[in-house]
């Protein structure tokens, strides 16, 4: 029973990281037919109303609530928009690497921000994730290697590691249920916003409108909804090292759909990205074990 309660959620973590991944090879196949903006509007769109249909009763929720919430909303589709318009301008794998350094941002912002101390293992991984990086930047030259849609896609890992460091901070049990709404809301907000200022198409064919309904409702807001449950039962570092799959996803996926070729730095690059973004995520032994040793030792050189 007590395996049930933990395989589930773990394969719940495990279908999310997937399906994130899975997002830049179906974007990146969608925009053969739709501009980036329209498919992030419409993606974004039909998340909130997928949303607010089973979270209508939190609708009403604190002042402070609400406020948390535009705030993550503002930051998280932020995030989400930049990385799809920066996915026009880089290859499926490569964005998916990128995005997946917001482990690693997060832990910086952490230190940096929340006065924690960080250790060497934050400033190693820091080192790893731009070699591999780099590494994966020169075998997609030909789509520009490390240039303006890899920027794009970095500053959209930052705002997703603002948000992680913001969400942890802000949600409780009783809140994630509106936090959740209320993100989804706001993102749907700043798109009718921004709709009159762009050229928005309205997917009216299929080949505009699978991969809309795959992202809005697979991957906007199933995901959400199995990564909230998932991780009120499965401890964060946990959660962490399974999600951090995600890139691997990615690669899989442009490797699986003939957008992209199994080359070496694609291998070397990406296990030295996975390497760093582990060294994060893996728990950390407790230091008062150490001092334990240490005081014992000390006993018995003392005898």
């Amino acid at each position: 029973m007590k395996l049930d309660r933990q395989l589930l959620p773990a394969l719940a973590l495990l279908v999310a990281a997937a399906a994130w991944g899975s997002t830049v090879a179906v974007a990146k196949g969608a925009y053969e037919h739709m501009s980036p903006v329209s498919l992030t509007i419409s993606r974004l769109l039909l998340t909130a109303i997928c949303l607010v249909i089973p979270f209508l009763p939190h609708l009403r929720m604190k002042r402070e609530t609400l406020i948390h919430g535009v705030i993550l909303g503002m930051v998280f589709n932020f995030g989400l928009a930049i990385q799809l318009i920066g996915l026009e301008y880089t290859a499926p794998s490569l964005s998916g690497f990128i995005t997946a350094s917001y482990v690693v941002f997060t832990a910086i912002i952490t230190a940096v921000f929340l006065r924690q101390r960080s250790g060497a293992r934050t400033w190693i991984a820091v080192a790893l994730t731009i070699s591999g990086i780099a590494i994966l930047a020169l075998g997609h030259g030909g789509e520009g290697g490390f240039g303006y849609g890899a920027v794009l896609t970095l500053i959209g890992a930052v705002m997703f590691a603002v948000h992680i460091v913001l969400l942890g901070r802000w949600v409780t049990p009783e809140t994630v249920q509106s936090l959740t709404l209320a993100q989804a809301l706001t993102g749907a907000a700043g798109c009718l916003i921004v709709i009159p200022f762009v050229q928005y198409e309205v997917p009216t064919t299929w080949d505009l409108a699978l991969p809309v309904l795959y992202l809005g409702i697979f991957c906007g807001a199933v995901t959400l909804f199995l990564q909230s449950w998932a991780q009120s039962y499965v401890p964060a570092t946990t959660s962490a090292i399974i999600m951090c799959s995600e890139p691997v996803w990615a690669a899989g996926f442009a490797i699986g759909f003939g957008m992209e070729q199994l080359t070496w730095q694609v291998l070397v690059g990406g296990f030295i990205v996975v390497a760093a973004l582990l060294l994060i995520a893996w728990p950390k032994r407790e230091s008062r074990r150490i001092d334990e040793v240490v005081q014992e030792l000390r006993q018995r050189f003392r005898r």
